[in-house]
């Protein structure tokens, strides 16, 4: 799609040592290039992302107890739009706002679904929540070492357990089959709509949300992993991950 005049939009990303890292951000990534809006990427390590939010006075994205503190924090995507001088955080946010900036462009939210989106996208989330630690022990290897220096102090003081604890056989089991539930559950809300994509021919901002996910799994996790939950569900997540590699534009 040519939009002659427009200026890139800089988008905020985390930088690793494999293609894509965050399940967070790569969802902006999807939509930008499903858009067709022109778009550039500047890196964040993990212990410039508060800096940032400071220098520009943007509000923590939420907060966290952490030892029973409340404790503002500072997440990645975030977008600054040169076209408008806006800065946008958080994910869905920043969808909500590219549908409604560029109506011309296809629609991430579309059809008034937004409110449907936006629940699918807590439930997914609350379904893997189980899977963090394990998630958070695997990501971390693959983080450059500034960013995973400061990822792994954050993680055990938050969840005030050692590091090495995080990914014991035991738990790696249980975590494991936290996530094959999870996968089950999603696959029934896929079945339900009977297409190839949630609503669907076409995917939405929902579909780039578990594909972040499977993304995030073939990159930061074990190989023979990813190989097992690409046969899950008879093969679905492996489909919705060719299916959206299109959009996932990582050279800019």
């Amino acid at each position: 799609m040519s939009m002659p005049g427009l200026k890139p939009i800089i988008f905020y990303d985390i930088p690793s040592i494999v293609q894509t890292w965050s399940p967070n951000t790569v969802k902006t990534r999807y939509c930008l290039t499903f858009k067709g809006l022109p778009f550039q990427t500047v890196w964040l390590e993990y212990p410039e992302i508060k800096s940032f939010y400071e220098q520009h006075s943007l509000a923590p994205t939420t907060l966290r107890s952490i030892k029973g503190i409340p404790t503002p924090v500072h997440t990645l995507p975030v977008i600054m739009d040169p076209n408008t001088n806006r800065f946008i955080t958080d994910s869905f946010a920043i969808a909500q706002y590219l549908d409604e900036q560029y109506p011309d462009t296809p629609q991430v939210l579309p059809h008034n679904t937004a409110a449907l989106v936006h629940a699918f996208h807590t439930a997914l989330h609350g379904a893997i929540r189980g899977i963090v630690m394990l998630g958070s022990f695997r990501g971390a290897q693959k983080l450059n070492p500034k960013s995973k220096e400061y990822y792994i102090r954050t993680r055990v003081e938050r969840f005030g357990i050692p590091w090495e604890q995080f990914a014991t056989p035991e738990k790696r089991e249980e975590q494991w089959n936290i996530l094959r539930a999870a996968c089950n559950t999603i696959d029934g809300w896929y079945a339900t709509g009977g297409g190839q994509f949630i609503m669907g021919d076409t995917p939405c901002f929902a579909d780039f949300v578990v594909a972040g996910l499977c993304k995030w799994i073939q990159y930061c996790f074990e190989n023979q992993e990813w190989e097992e939950v690409k046969s899950w569900n008879g093969g679905r997540w492996r489909r919705l991950v060719e299916a959206t590699d299109r959009y996932l534009d990582c050279s800019k």
